[in-house]
């Protein structure tokens, strides 16, 4: 569930004809101990991107959601609600956790 915001993302994006790079799984050459992600290969970037961030905020969201739904004694939807907030609070945490753990 956390990857829909970037699918819809890629669905908009098609359906604009935007064009948008394809980028390769990186490649980084590393055949010693010597040698570090952080040397090799100009794939990384140091910023979060702007889809990560909204996931948090989705991820929050839907947090406070179930936390409303509990107060009002309404649990229709808190298993969605969960496994919305799972699914977008994962892909931030890794995507930003992946981020930093590359350029240290």
């Amino acid at each position: 569930m956390g990857l829909s915001l970037h699918n819809s993302v890629a669905v908009i994006q098609g359906y604009l004809g935007r064009k948008s790079s394809f980028v390769r799984t990186p490649k980084f050459n590393i055949k010693s101990i010597a040698d570090s992600i952080s040397t090799r290969g100009g794939y990384l970037t140091n910023k979060i991107p702007l889809t990560t961030v909204a996931e948090g905020i989705l991820a929050f969201y839907f947090l406070i959601a179930i936390i409303a739904a509990i107060y009002y004694d309404d649990t229709t939807f808190i298993i969605f609600h969960l496994l919305l907030t799972f699914g977008y609070g994962g892909i931030c945490f890794y995507s930003i956790k992946h981020l930093r753990s590359t350029h240290s």
